[in-house]
């Protein structure tokens, strides 16, 4: 049984399904739950003007829209449907906060025997409501809305690991972990201490589930120039629409490299456990920290994992 919450940009909670469905007045209702499994998808093809069929591109993925009805019990929970009502309108905002820095676009939850996903939501358009009678009176206490709301990053998110190499003294060497269990190629996050660090940066190979360090850049290592306390840590970002290399005040550091340190490879849907090399020299008092954040998005709230 999967358990289903919608927790608000007002921190507020509402079980929707599962063993606490109704809890608090709120239940999700049958078949008017759309777009939650699979997410869009856009293919790319491309054909020659004399070529026989077409060929593969690539593949791209736009923002997922949902369609959830909802059973509003104004008589049977804690708070009456005028409550429910405006606290649903509250939880799920058409935007974040403009004046409020800490807060988070609402979220559908969703646990399951082996995870806890969540999927990031924002109403796109008004809500469907057209009660057959006022749902206000004693006795009735009753509404059906159905929430359009979209999600920007279309994949649900499962808990991120973070692995991490660091020692006490001004240079060291080792290892650190990476891996994806997941079918969506992973846009991992490197977070630096100071010091001088020469990160890798391979390029991959392999089956599924047997994924290794091969091809050009197999042995890729990219060094950085050294992070001082001026900056007091550095961010290295895979994601193109952030800042490549920065510091943790979010200055572009790529410049200060010289454009010698470009991160090229991401890591491919099921890459099983793999240990890369690191090292760094110039660490202040204290040593040095490299945290390697990957993140596990999967395309449906549960499921997925290589079989």
């Amino acid at each position: 049984m999967l358990d289903i919450s919608i927790i608000g940009a007002n921190g507020r909670r509402l079980d929707v399904s599962g063993r606490n469905a109704g809890a608090q007045g709120v239940v999700i209702k049958a078949g008017q739950l759309q777009g939650i499994l699979n997410p869009p998808i856009s293919p790319e093809w491309t054909r020659a003007a004399r070529e026989r069929g077409g060929r593969f591109k690539s593949v791209t993925y736009p923002w997922r829209d949902i369609a959830m009805g909802l059973h509003l019990f104004g008589d049977e929970g804690p708070m009456d449907i005028e409550q429910l009502d405006g606290l649903l309108d509250q939880m799920i905002t058409i935007g974040p906060d403009e004046w409020d820095e800490d807060e988070q676009l609402a979220r559908i939850v969703v646990k399951s025997r082996k995870d806890v996903r969540r999927l990031f939501i924002q109403r796109y358009d008004s809500t469907d409501l057209d009660p057959e009678f006022d749902p206000t009176l004693e006795g009735e206490q009753y509404l059906n809305p159905i929430y359009k709301v979209r999600s920007a990053q279309p994949f649900w998110e499962g808990r991120p690991v973070v692995t991490h190499f660091e020692a006490t003294t001004a240079s060291a060497s080792g290892t650190i972990a990476v891996s994806n269990p997941t079918p969506i190629t992973m846009i991992q996050t490197w977070v630096l201490t100071r010091a001088q660090w020469n990160i890798p940066d391979v390029s991959w190979k392999g089956k599924k589930g047997k994924r290794f360090p091969g091809g050009t850049h197999a042995n890729r290592i990219v060094p950085l120039l050294p992070i001082d306390s001026v900056h007091a840590g550095a961010r290295i970002n895979y994601d193109p629409m952030r800042l490549m290399l920065e510091s943790w005040s979010g200055t572009n550091l790529l410049g200060e490299n010289a454009g010698r340190q470009f991160f090229m490879h991401k890591i491919p849907p099921y890459t099983p456990r793999t240990l890369l090399p690191i090292s760094y020299t110039g660490a202040p008092a204290g040593g040095a920290r490299a945290e390697l954040h990957q993140p596990r998005l999967w395309p449906k709230p549960f499921g997925g994992e290589l079989l």
